[in-house]
């Protein structure tokens, strides 16, 4: 065999090993999670709204540590405000599986501030004969706890669970008056940021698995969402991450009211009525797909597509 033959066999081969030459790979899927209000189970401080600063903090790492794709808190309020529903901190296993189905997510992160405060010591030396000015010193220390847990949509099980806390400490000095430390709005920030980030890190440590919501191996049967309906050109928020193919259908249902347990409340499930039939026609990108419809008509925003 030639140089030039021995070249050419050898292309397969290089083809395997350089990344990209046959082709970009799909991305790889990210779990769905919706993050509930934390509950506040502490006293004091109602003006700060701990329990919401713990869910917006715990959502900003969640989506800039890239592991996730989580629902934005207003989009989850208005789902769940449409059906009148509110939930934060303690929910159970059934009542999560429902919301979370609902809300198109495989996980359900809820938690709760057990500890959040700040504690004072000082020292306070009075004006001598107006000479000597009054000195005043304070040291405060600050604690935060948070404990959280991540329900499985498809099974109602605890998947993850963790307690975190940390302390901090400073000082502020006022001399004849003047001076001054950090509000304890900016203190209260202080302290709760890390102890969210410290939750961040271990739900990253767990690698919760995905099924890659958004395609037919979804243990929910919830393949994704109309995003967009424009005449008979429709757009589904699901594509090349979830394993979307051109030439795939599915039923496409509209969730009607919730129905509830009429002795305790909980959550049941929806009335669904099916409102037709779509063909994908291209793949646009990671979630986003371009379909047509196979039967039915009327398809809106927010319509469910199901594996059929």
């Amino acid at each position: 065999m030639n140089r030039l033959s021995s070249s050419l066999a050898a292309l397969p081969l290089v083809a395997l090993l350089l990344p990209g030459a046959l082709g970009a790979a799909p991305p790889a899927a990210k779990p769905r999670v919706a993050v509930l209000e934390f509950k506040d189970k502490v006293s004091g401080y109602s003006w700060y709204q701990a329990g919401r600063a713990a869910q917006d903090m715990l959502v900003t790492e969640l989506v800039n540590g890239g592991r996730y794709r989580v629902v934005e808190r207003e989009r989850m309020e208005a789902l769940l405000a449409e059906k009148n529903l509110s939930l934060s901190g303690d929910v159970d296993a059934k009542t999560a599986v429902q919301i979370g189905k609902m809300l198109g997510v495989e996980y359900l992160i809820a938690g709760s501030v057990t500890e959040l405060g700040v504690s004072n010591k000082g020292v306070n030396v009075p004006s001598v004969f107006g000479r000597i000015p009054s000195v005043n010193v304070r040291s405060q220390k600050m604690e935060a706890a948070l404990d959280a847990r991540a329900f499985s949509t498809s099974t109602g099980e605890i998947v993850w669970a963790s307690s975190q806390k940390d302390s901090t400490s400073d000082a502020s000095v006022y001399v004849a008056g003047a001076g001054g430390g950090v509000d304890d709005r900016g203190k209260l920030d202080k302290i709760l940021r890390p102890v969210v980030k410290k939750l961040a890190s271990s739900l990253d440590e767990k690698q919760l698995p995905t099924t890659g919501l958004g395609g037919t191996a979804d243990a929910s049967g919830i393949v994704g969402k109309i995003a967009k309906a424009d005449g008979g050109t429709i757009f589904v928020n699901v594509g090349a991450e979830a394993g979307v193919k051109e030439g795939d259908t599915f039923d496409v249902v509209r969730t009607g009211d919730v129905i509830k347990d009429p002795d305790t409340g909980e959550v049941l499930g929806s009335n669904e009525s099916k409102v037709g039939k779509v063909r994908i026609t291209a793949v646009k990108g990671p979630r986003l797909s371009q379909a047509e419809a196979v039967s039915g008509s009327g398809f809106k925003t927010g319509d469910v597509l199901k594996s059929q």
